[in-house]
């Protein structure tokens, strides 16, 4: 994972256990193994998802073996922490990606939005953490999940999922309703094969990493 903060710091998750931060011209500035207050409480088993939140400066890291999401502050110091191995709304089973949205949210906070791969959903929590409900269920069918991966939502708050195993992007508005299916299977243009992460430009571009075909697909705002 990879996120930029408003003084285009980049801070970026090893998978292996690591978080990095790098300054505007690449400069190493931190890196941490662990977080907590002192730094080294809590090791990071794999640090996967990220995002930042403008409003909080708070940068919230996915660590999908311990079920958590941890929010740090710029310096790489614990704010807080929630989640947990479990069903319920507040817990999570090996989640993956994060994605934070400015629209919906309260006062000009932002909503985050979690892939709770395992728990085959998404979850949503304000930026303190606490839950605002989920959506998705196992299945197969429109609006069913198999493997959601990366997700992220327009200035509208439409969400945008991607399901590595159906092979397609899953539209949802912004309370959790399915709206439409972008994509199958395959190599031509507009289908995918094992999808993982989604963007969204400015202009409502969506851009989707496309793994098995070593290709980023690009889909107009007019689809």
């Amino acid at each position: 994972g990879l996120a930029f903060d408003e003084a285009a710091r980049l801070y970026l998750t090893d998978s292996a256990g690591k978080l990095f931060a790098f300054g505007a011209e690449g400069e190493l500035l931190w890196s941490r193994r662990s977080v907590g207050e002192p730094a080294g409480e809590t090791p990071l088993l794999r640090p996967t998802g990220l995002a930042y939140s403008p409003g909080r400066r708070l940068l919230y890291v996915v660590d999908t073996l311990a079920h958590r999401i941890f929010g740090l502050r710029t310096d790489g110091t614990l704010e807080l922490s929630f989640g947990g191995r479990g069903e319920g709304v507040e817990s999570f089973n090996f989640p993956t990606h994060i994605f934070r949205s400015a629209t919906g949210g309260v006062s000009g906070a932002g909503v985050l939005f979690v892939t709770d791969t395992l728990n085959f959903r998404i979850s949503a929590f304000d930026e303190n953490g606490r839950p605002l409900g989920v959506f998705g269920k196992h299945g197969d069918g429109s609006g069913d999940l198999a493997m959601p991966k990366g997700l992220a939502a327009d200035r509208d708050g439409v969400l945008y999922v991607a399901d590595s195993i159906f092979d397609n992007i899953q539209v949802f508005d912004r309370d959790g309703r399915f709206l439409l299916t972008l994509g199958r299977r395959g190599t031509a243009p507009g289908e995918f094969w094992l999808p993982s992460g989604v963007f969204v430009s400015a202009s409502g571009e969506l851009y989707v990493a496309d793994t098995y075909n070593h290709t980023i697909r690009k889909i107009s705002g007019s689809g």
